[in-house]
């Protein structure tokens, strides 16, 4: 599978996961990238990001291509509007294509676009 195409599954997959991953977190549902840190500093958004994101894309170029999403993710600095993409995807998720995924949150596929590269 195309890596461009396989990236498009982590946010599906990031965030049918998060629901079981944050359900064992007592703490509930991140409020900021860096909300509920484990004892390395990592927030649980950004742990579970990056957990689902290199499941999602067993290539061997996976943990590459997730860091640099994520990082540009957190340049953008902007919770809130990843919480929206978050939202759209959980609402979607049934018929989520990379399509209308870039139709609606362009911002996000031009990022995965250019660290697939």
């Amino acid at each position: 599978m195309d890596v461009r195409h396989s990236i498009f599954v982590v946010p599906v997959s990031f965030f049918l996961m998060i629901g079981f991953l944050v359900s064992c977190a007592n703490d509930g549902i991140p409020k900021s990238w860096d909300d509920q840190p484990d004892e390395s500093g990592k927030g649980l958004a950004i742990r579970n990001f990056e957990d689902a994101c290199i499941e999602a894309n067993g290539s061997r170029n996976a943990k590459a291509t997730c860091g640099c999403v994520l990082s540009e993710l957190l340049v953008e600095d902007d919770y809130e509007k990843f919480k929206k993409l978050d939202d759209f995807i959980s609402k979607h998720r049934d018929e989520l294509t990379p399509e209308i995924l870039s139709e609606n949150f362009g911002w996000f596929t031009s990022i995965v676009e250019t660290c697939s590269n």
